[in-house]
């Protein structure tokens, strides 16, 4: 009798529409994608590269580089890269002073005030404090970069100096030439000299016991007595700053050095009491290059001094297909059967009985969050041991700061806050699965490698059960044989040399939603997700995009597209980041269910 009250009812509204089936009809419950996306060149892929300068200003510069030529050859590079995309800017000038001339990293530097502090000369040569500045701007601006951003972003470092590091601080007897020297004293050119007087004054006294004084905020690491500025020291600061690549999955981070040692200037009266020492310069900037996996570069006069012989430009590898994955929101695999979830919340219908809204959103604004605290029903009865409720819009006591979903991962970005996922990252731990979809099926989204367990012991692994749709935490029964997603995955190339793919899921179940009310009776909604990523780097969280469709199955009497076929073309494909499931998904229900108004059954 269902298909009959159906179509009896339809024949009633005031549309006077003509059901697109024959009476007695029954359909199936699958629906087939079909979808040719192609693959983003990576030409237009945006890398982004991060120029660090850090130049030495101390007074030595007042000889060997008179005319500031520095201050000119960090403006060349400004104005030779500044106009290209994705390619941002930091300088560092140290002295005494460590002085950060550029708020982090910005895309449009004021060279104006830069050339200025470049061109100043004063005090001592403090290395160890400038490579600390240097790893504390690189370590903000890729902890306030995305992970995807940060996979892909190339930070070159270029320190510049004339001369070896001071104060040099030792507290411990070095070998130097043939002999030893005694503690506070450090080796320089082969002889044995006295540590500068800084190294044995306690920080208190530092106003009183220089001429000029010296402020106590300087060199923040030098302790009394202690080692400063040696060259294991500084090698040390070079290696941590290189190790934020592997920390942080940076895309590359490289140190170059550049040394000047002009013989004439050196040979001036003026420039003795700098102690200008090449051989020192050049050991201890060829290690601090060969540690940071960059390069070494000397200059044998002010005017030669160019930094743009440095390789700045950013990698850009060929795309390649990561990922595709296909996922019906209202249709929940308990490993008991396939259920129906009308809100597409993740909470199978049968699990919102006791909800205000009853899973259906009949009387609700958001039928995904029953009490309107902004949370989903859901992600608050799993997390009901940490102060959420379903039921209760004052539980959790601290509300929900957006509901948005800025990454498209179908998860809210104050659940991911709680989560401490990433709400600008569809897929925080990079092993792609958005995290929504991970969340859903008790997966962790920040463990890459739970995708490779088995946790059900059925002998698949969670990707797999994921792809196709099954439940990865419980073993099918022999009571409920599962029908698994089909993939069909062509590669191909357009005249155009596109590299393009033809794709193909099948076997997607559709289930009856929305029983007991009218507006969304049979909706079905279903995602496909197609991600893209450099094709030799397996660490990049790589390019997600998202297409979406809703349809409608009604007990097999009402199915539309009638055939089950919906086919994407490029332009449904949405980046995650932008995707809104309410505008974004195509509508090919093309049956609107008749309204109580209209005097439906």
């Amino acid at each position: 009798m269902a298909p009959v009250l159906l179509v009896t009812g339809l024949a009633c509204t005031d549309a006077g529409l003509e059901p697109p089936f024959s009476p007695g009809t029954v359909y199936d419950d699958e629906l087939h994608l079909s979808a040719e996306v192609c693959l983003t060149p990576a030409s237009d892929a945006s890398f982004p590269v991060k120029i660090l300068f850090v130049v030495d200003t101390s007074d030595s510069m007042s000889v060997t580089d008179r005319d500031a030529k520095r201050a000119k050859a960090v403006s060349d590079v400004i104005r030779r890269y500044g106009a290209q995309p994705g390619v941002a800017f930091g300088v560092i000038a140290f002295d005494s002073n460590i002085d950060q001339l550029t708020d982090g990293f910005t895309t449009s530097p004021d060279t104006g005030p830069i050339e200025t502090r470049l061109s100043q000369a004063d005090r001592l040569t403090d290395y160890q404090g400038a490579l600390s500045a240097a790893y504390q701007m690189i370590s903000e601006d890729i902890v306030a970069s995305s992970p995807a951003d940060r996979a892909r972003s190339k930070y070159v470092v270029v320190f510049f100096s004339d001369g070896t590091p001071d104060p040099q601080c030792s507290a411990q007897v070095t070998v130097c030439g043939a002999g030893t020297c005694p503690a506070h004293q450090h080796c320089r050119a082969g002889v044995c000299k006295a540590d500068y007087l800084i190294c044995s004054v306690p920080r208190k006294d530092w106003q009183t016991a220089f001429d000029p004084p010296l402020s106590p905020d300087l060199y923040p690491d030098l302790g009394l007595g202690a080692d400063y500025n040696q060259m294991s020291q500084i090698l040390r600061s070079v290696d941590d700053m290189i190790g934020l690549q592997d920390f942080y999955r940076v895309g590359e981070i490289r140190l170059h050095t550049a040394f000047l040692y002009d013989p004439e200037a050196a040979s001036d009266p003026l420039a003795a009491p700098f102690g200008l020492d090449r051989a020192g310069g050049v050991e201890l900037m060829t290690a601090m290059a060969e540690h940071g996996y960059g390069t070494f570069t000397e200059f044998d006069s002010a005017t030669s001094i160019d930094f743009l012989n440095i390789n700045y430009t950013s990698f850009k590898e060929e795309n390649g297909l990561a990922m595709v994955l296909a996922t019906n929101l209202n249709v929940v695999d308990t490993g008991a059967g396939l259920k129906a979830d009308t809100d597409g919340d993740g909470l199978i219908d049968e699990s919102e009985a006791g909800l205000t809204c009853v899973g259906n959103g009949a009387s609700c604004t958001d039928p995904m969050d029953s009490d309107g605290d902004g949370y989903t029903d859901l992600f608050e009865e799993r997390n009901r041991v940490s102060g959420f409720d379903p039921n209760d819009a004052k539980k959790p006591l601290i509300p929900c700061a957006s509901k948005s979903d800025s990454d498209g991962d179908l998860l809210r970005d104050c659940e991911e806050e709680f989560l401490k996922t990433d709400p600008r990252n569809p897929d925080s731990d990079g092993d792609r699965i958005p995290d929504g979809i991970e969340f859903r099926l008790g997966m962790d989204p920040l463990n890459r490698g739970d995708v490779y367990d088995d946790p059900d012991r059925d002998g698949e692994r969670s990707i797999d059960e994921v792809k196709a749709h099954t439940n990865p935490l419980v073993a099918a029964s022999p009571s409920h044989p599962v029908v698994r997603y089909l993939y069909d995955v062509a590669p191909f190339t357009k005249d155009t040399g596109e590299q393009c793919f033809q794709l193909d899921v099948r076997h997607i179940k559709l289930l009856t939603t929305g029983k007991g009310t009218d507006s969304r009776l049979g909706l079905n909604r279903v995602l496909l997700y197609f991600d893209e990523a450099p094709v030799d780097r397996a660490l990049d969280f790589g390019r997600v995009r998202v297409a979406c469709v809703d349809v409608r199955y009604v007990d097999g009497a009402l199915k539309s597209p009638s055939d089950g076929l919906v086919s994407f073309s490029e332009t449904d494909f949405k980046p995650a980041e932008t995707f809104d499931q309410r505008k974004d998904c195509l509508d090919r229900t093309s049956i609107p269910m008749p309204s109580k108004d209209a005097g439906s059954p």
